[in-house]
């Protein structure tokens, strides 16, 4: 028994030291999470190519050429839209500034019977550089040049993470097979059967997510893209992309797209209640289709997470990794969840949870016996061997 306690203690302590190190690795380990999880959301078309009697290699090739295109067929088309509606953004805010002094202010003050203010662009302007003379100011002309080195820096090793996890998805999907047997022969011949009914489930609510949560979040941002182009709204695509990204959290998109679009109809017709209300049918409509549809046909019930554990997940792994740690965050939390489920039903029913266990024992004399054994009750009932032979001979009666 006391070596069983001593050989835990050790798989612990080891546990807890290889997390320790990962964590202090923390910069080089990201990239390669994320390359494993592009390697594993594509290796299934690499696979479907693979069948058709082409070269691996080949394979993959196809599939980032196709990745690539097409993303830059979307960003050919897509960035001089959001660049024309940043540029009316910010020509629309002298504007919006006008409509709030001469409009809302006003409203506010004689509504709930408050003094009279409005906003002085000279003021925020004058407050905005204070706070950024006395917050980020320079000494000397080399504490400057040294800060602007170390963003480029930053920046170069950003574009470097961006142009490795590619590099490094290539050779994941290329030893993809060859890799997965490896790890199965690293798992001990007697929990084999165990282990891989956790993996198919950790793959289950992998593939609803990959294929389920960034669709419904694309399709939703499309719904709400181009319901707000219809009724006239000109950032109408901004905010609907916004939206999109922001569904990934329960209703938080429908909450941030909502004000968003209600604040920028107001800068561009002002009080009209006709495209306010038009504004809150997109929503709504949006909000149908979420429900009705995309959740139902895409996601069901396959990630388990509720909305209290998405939004801690996605600030935990902003937090930790920033927008890539965002990216993998609820992947990892939903297989997260798989683990800790069997978790519990293993914990459930170990000993250490003490639940009651029955043995019945034949021995030449007939007595009954209870008795505690650590943390368990123990019912044993020893029967006497007489008796079991005069039932066994009157069953053959």
């Amino acid at each position: 028994m006391q070596d069983q306690v001593l050989r835990r203690i050790f798989i612990i302590a080891g546990l807890a030291l290889l997390l320790w190190v990962l964590y202090l690795l923390k910069p080089v380990v990201l990239p390669f999470v994320g390359a494993f999880f592009i390697a594993y959301l594509f290796s299934p078309l690499v696979d479907v190519l693979v069948k058709i009697k082409l070269p691996r290699w080949l394979a993959i090739s196809l599939v980032f050429i196709g990745i690539g295109v097409t993303l830059m067929v979307v960003l050919w088309f897509l960035v001089p839209l959001v660049w024309k509606q940043l540029i009316y953004a910010r020509d629309s805010i002298p504007a919006g500034i006008h409509w709030v002094n001469s409009t809302f202010l006003p409203w506010v003050s004689h509504t709930f019977n408050v003094v009279p203010m409005e906003l002085d662009t000279e003021q925020i302007s004058k407050a905005v550089m204070e706070y950024i003379q006395t917050n980020y100011s320079a000494d000397s002309i080399q504490v400057m040049a040294l800060r602007l080195a170390q963003s480029g820096l930053n920046f170069i090793q950003l574009g470097g993470v961006f142009i490795l996890i590619p590099i490094i998805s290539f050779y994941f999907l290329l030893d993809w097979e060859r890799m997965l047997q490896s790890f199965r022969r690293l798992i001990p011949r007697p929990h084999e059967a165990s282990t891989l009914v956790i993996v198919r489930e950790c793959h289950s609510v992998l593939g609803a997510f990959v294929k389920g949560q960034f669709l419904v979040m694309l399709l939703l941002g499309i719904v709400y893209a181009v319901g707000l182009q219809l009724i006239g709204l000109e950032v109408g695509l901004i905010i609907g992309m916004i939206a999109g990204l922001a569904s990934i959290i329960p209703y938080l998109g429908f909450g941030v797209g909502i004000i968003a679009a209600v604040i920028a109809s107001l800068f561009q017709f002002g009080l009209d209640w006709m495209q306010l209300l038009l504004v809150g049918i997109v929503f709504m409509i949006g909000q149908m289709i979420e429900g009705y549809i995309l959740q139902p046909f895409l996601l069901g019930d396959k990630i388990g997470l509720s909305p209290v554990a998405v939004v801690f997940a996605v600030l935990a792994g902003a937090q930790l990794g920033g927008f890539l740690g965002m990216l993998i965050a609820l992947p990892v939390a939903a297989v997260i969840v798989v683990l800790l489920k069997h978790a519990r039903d293993n914990y459930e029913k170990s000993r250490l949870y003490g639940l009651p266990i029955e043995v019945v024992v034949v021995q030449a004399e007939a007595q009954h016996m209870q008795s505690r054994a650590e943390q368990a009750e123990l019912d044993i009932e020893i029967k006497n061997s007489q008796d079991t032979e005069t039932s066994n001979s009157n069953d053959l009666k």
